[in-house]
């Protein structure tokens, strides 16, 4: 019973972290290239423009990304709804990188760019929905 209780609050730290690391870098995505710093990063304006996929300016809609992206980010941070939010983000992070792969398929290989960020995203995602059913109040209880 003691190993069960270790390795339970264990998977819960685990969880946990991945659902934190993964919220705090939403946040910071949101906010920091999105919103605050929008100018000094015109790649991604281009991107958007190239795209044609915006909503009355590339600027507009990036900034309006970078919010959607800040609510992810604290909506995680805090836990609510995990794994409907993990599974968001999730589909949210494949729609953005097969944009860059259409749009701008040199950023996939910058060894500071996306894809190599994304991934290591998608498996804390991975982490928070395989162990919220173990280690959820719910799953204590034997419901």
């Amino acid at each position: 019973m003691k190993n069960t209780a270790h390795l339970l609050a264990t998977a819960r730290l685990v969880k946990i972290t991945a659902r934190i690391s993964l919220g705090l870098v939403w946040l910071y995505e949101g906010l920091i290239p999105k919103i605050l710093c929008l100018a000094a990063h015109p790649e991604q304006t281009e991107l958007v423009r190239d795209s044609g996929l915006y909503w009355s300016t590339p600027e507009r809609t990036l900034i309006l990304l970078g919010i959607a992206q800040v609510i992810t980010g604290i909506v995680l941070i805090l836990g609510w709804a995990e794994r409907a939010t993990v599974l968001l983000a999730t589909l949210g992070m494949a729609v953005l990188i097969l944009l860059v792969a259409t749009g701008r398929p040199a950023m996939l290989t910058d060894p500071f760019g996306a894809l190599a960020k994304d991934l290591c995203l998608i498996a804390c995602a991975a982490a928070v929905w395989l162990l919220s059913p173990l280690v959820s109040p719910a799953a204590k209880n034997g419901r």
